[in-house]
Formats: C-alpha cells, structure tokens, sequence
C-alpha cells in the first residue's frame, strides 16, 4: 500500500518590510514585559512575526502598548 505525502498545511511565510522589521523589533525591546516567552536571540523576520508581536503588546501591555500595536498593525 502506498501512503501519500501530506499537502502543505501552512502557507509559506511572507517575509516583513525593514520598517516592519525595526519598528517590531524596537518594540519588543522597549515593551519586553510583554513578551516574557521570547528566547533572546529570537528575531523579527516575518509578517506573522510582527501579528504575534501586535497581539502580545495588546494582550500584556497597557494603553501605550495598546498604541505602539495599532501603529504597528498599521505598517502591516
């Protein structure tokens, strides 16, 4: 009996913009209360990258948080 290869479940990642890339970056360093998970060497390189840090700023951070998010999710 031959078994199938399973098709591809996820969407290949879609690489974020420099600017995504700095301002998410910048933001997980001033906001790091928010991202307590995150191994030190971790880097921002995709867009799913960038949703995951706009949802943990908006989860665990307060109202600054919440704006750095929005003008975040903006540049997405």
């Amino acid at each position: 009996m031959k078994v199938e290869e399973p098709a591809a479940v996820y969407a290949a990642r879609v690489p974020a913009s420099p600017e995504v890339v700095a301002l998410a970056t910048e933001l997980v360093r001033k906001f790091s209360e928010c991202f307590w998970f995150r191994h030190p060497d971790a880097k921002v390189r995709y867009e799913d990258d960038a949703r995951l840090v706009v949802e943990h700023l908006r989860e665990y951070g307060g109202k600054r948080a919440w704006e750095a998010a929005r003008e975040l999710k903006r540049c997405l």
